[in-house]
């Protein structure tokens, strides 16, 4: 292949290239402080504002980091070794023989940029060369050279002559419109010395220019001409524009192209950096600002919270004076009251005139009034002071509900209301629980029911229902046809000092059956709920789990039981089936037991059973008894089996 070059100077290469907290702490130790408040604060001091600066830098260093990465990633550099790639190029050769020269050049195929010339009269301008015609990548354009600043030639050079030139063919540019044909080339040149032998070439792009033999034949000028070289379709050496005539012999053993580039998306990633540190800085100034409110915002709660503790601590100290008053003044009015009262049963029992029978039947019913109201005041003491105690025993609920019904049947009938109990089949007769404790809910519930109920009818209901544990669920409903409460009144009922109903049914009672009825299922581990409506009467339901003994069922159930309940005052010191003392574990876990006991924490008792199992054998049947006791609620029971066990202990 041939083609035509003349010599030229240089030009500049087009090439883009990219552009390369200790302050004072809040919460400052002040003189009053104490050593180990201030060994607190100086341990967790990084926790505090004054730090905020250190994190402040931490944050700006990482979005510099960040920033620096992408600007690593952005500027990126670029190299060309055209020598290992010459095979993917076509070579080809070039002289002035279509000018009329005689000049021969020589090369082997196999030997890529390794070529021989030989210079010789017959032309006015006298050269030859040697060429890669660069197979046009992707849609017919070539390489882009504009992004590689610097050339580095080795090669080695024998014979006449001591320059050479590199030259560059580009697609010429279209801004040149029609000073050029569709397609034609525009040649860049960079003429430089050698010597004899091994050389090591070192260009940049100020040292390529377009051909002036070019530019003159189409009326360019170099600034029309520019100096884009993106679209590069071949690349040539020949001789120097002095070289004399004459052989000489090039290899060129290494040619690479050196440079930095920066796309647009790299650009836009240099931007986005700058921008991330901006907005790292402004969001840091923001979060001091941010952190300065909140912590005048937390010294502002701690003083409220502060403020809110003493005014706690003052309302319980005086809720507690008042618990301890209504406690005491309620033992102080019973104990004359019941001498009132018995001294009024002793005289209408005497021969008394009516008169006199129906003033002592004035006073017995008035003390009986009086006596309800201040036991309820006293329930509802215990209830705020904390004091309200289960005292579980076994007793026959059957006859526990009938003996109430008794109670409350005449102030039905005095009323003329129908009043009926059905005790399903299932129910057990023998229950672990507090018998008190449910005659006095039974008692505040019918007697609600009966007091509110004008006409028709009040009906106990007593059933059994399913037990999320093995106990025995029983479900106690006191349905009744009377006024009915309210949807506002329904959810303070069960409150201290409320009642439902109109003004005339108020005018008795404390209002705190419920209240008391309320906590005591609560402590039961129960629920109760109500379902009613303004005329259509009212349904208390109450469901609680009775605790059952399956030994002690046995036991009373038998021919020659004793029909109440054992007194646990009189007790089971617990022994083994053999005979033997219980043995219980001596170390901390009867210390663990012993607060647990003293605090009436059954379920937390039952939970450390398993452990004490599993200390050994020989604690078993004390875990058992242990285990026992506190499932049937006999918190006094349990407290004496584990106080016993403690001064067993201490005496050994």
């Amino acid at each position: 292949m041939s083609k035509r070059y003349n010599r030229t100077s240089g030009v500049k290469l087009a090439n883009d290239i990219a552009p390369t907290v200790v302050a004072h702490n809040l919460l400052e130790d002040g003189p009053q402080s104490s050593a180990s408040d201030r060994k607190t604060h100086t341990r967790h001091r990084w926790l505090h504002y004054s730090n905020l600066k250190v994190e402040a830098a931490i944050f700006l260093l990482i979005a510099l980091t960040f920033a620096a990465v992408l600007g690593q990633k952005a500027i990126t550099s670029r190299h060309l070794d055209l020598t290992s790639r010459v095979g993917q190029y076509y070579p080809f050769v070039y002289g002035d023989k279509d000018d009329g020269g005689n000049s021969t050049i020589d090369h082997d195929t196999t030997k890529p940029l390794t070529w021989s010339c030989d210079l010789r009269e017959g032309a006015k301008f006298v050269y030859c060369g040697y060429g890669l015609q660069f197979e046009a990548p992707g849609k017919g354009k070539g390489i882009d050279f504009s992004k590689y600043k610097n050339v580095t030639i080795r090669l080695t050079y024998h014979g006449v002559g001591d320059h050479l030139r590199l030259l560059l063919q580009s697609t010429a540019p279209a801004s040149l419109g029609r000073k050029v044909k569709p397609g034609e080339t525009m040649p860049f040149v960079a003429e430089f010395p050698v010597t004899q032998g091994v050389n090591e070439i070192h260009l940049n792009a100020e040292q390529f220019a377009v051909e002036q033999w070019w530019l003159t034949s189409h009326g360019v000028t170099a600034e029309e001409a520019g100096t884009d070289m993106d679209d590069i379709v071949s690349l040539a050496f020949s001789s120097g524009s002095q070289t004399p005539h004459g052989r000489f012999d090039v290899k060129v053993t290494s040619l690479e192209f050196h440079g930095v580039s920066l796309s647009t998306d790299q650009w836009y990633l240099i931007i986005l950096g700058v921008w991330l540190v901006l907005t790292g800085g402004f969001l840091v100034f923001r979060f001091l600002g941010m952190r300065r409110l909140y912590e005048a915002r937390q010294r502002q709660q701690a003083e409220e919270s502060r403020v809110l503790a003493e005014a706690r601590a003052a309302a319980e100290a005086a809720s507690s004076a008042k618990s301890q008053f209504l406690a005491n003044m309620s033992h102080e009015l019973r104990t004359p009251l019941n001498a009132i009262l018995g001294y009024a049963q002793f005289l209408k029992a005497t021969n008394s005139s009516e008169r006199d029978l129906a003033a002592l039947q004035t006073i017995e019913h008035s003390g009986e009034h009086l006596l309800t109201m201040i036991t309820d005041i006293l329930d509802i003491a215990k209830v705020e002071a904390g004091r309200l105690e289960l005292l579980p025993g076994i007793f026959d609920i059957r006859l526990c509900v009938l003996s109430v019904a008794q109670m409350v049947r005449l102030r039905a009938e005095e009323k003329g209301l129908l009043f009926t109990v059905d005790i399903a089949d299932d129910v057990p007769r023998l229950v672990m629980a507090d018998q008190k404790r449910i005659r006095q809910v039974l008692i505040n519930l019918l007697g609600n029911a009966i007091k509110f109920t004008p006409s028709g009818e009040v009906r106990l209901e007593v059933s059994c229902v399913t037990s999320a544990t093995d106990d025995t669920g029983l479900r106690f409903c006191v349905t009744d046809t009377g006024v009915g409460i309210s949807p506002d009144q329904l959810q303070r009922i069960f409150q201290p000092f409320e009642q439902a109903g109109n003004a005339i049914d108020k005018s008795g009672g404390t209002g705190l059956g419920l209240s008391i009825t309320y906590h005591i299922v609560q402590m039961m581990g129960g629920d109760i709920r109500v379902e009613s409506g303004i005329g259509s009467g009212s349904r208390f339901i109450v469901e609680a789990p009775f605790g059952r003994s399956d030994e002690e069922m046995a036991r009373l159930e038998a021919p020659d039981a004793v029909a109440e309940a054992p007194d646990d005052s009189a007790a089971p010191l617990p022994e083994t089936e053999a005979g033997a003392p219980l043995v219980a574990p001596f170390g901390p876990q009867l210390d663990h037991l012993l607060f647990l006991a003293r605090a009436g924490n059954l379920r937390a008792i039952r939970k450390a059973v398993p452990a004490i199992i599993a200390a050994g054998p020989e604690y078993r049947g004390f875990a058992e008894r242990l285990d026992s006791l506190a499932a049937a609620y006999q918190s006094p029971a349990v407290l004496r089996l584990i106080e016993d066990a403690a001064r067993e202990r201490d005496a050994a």
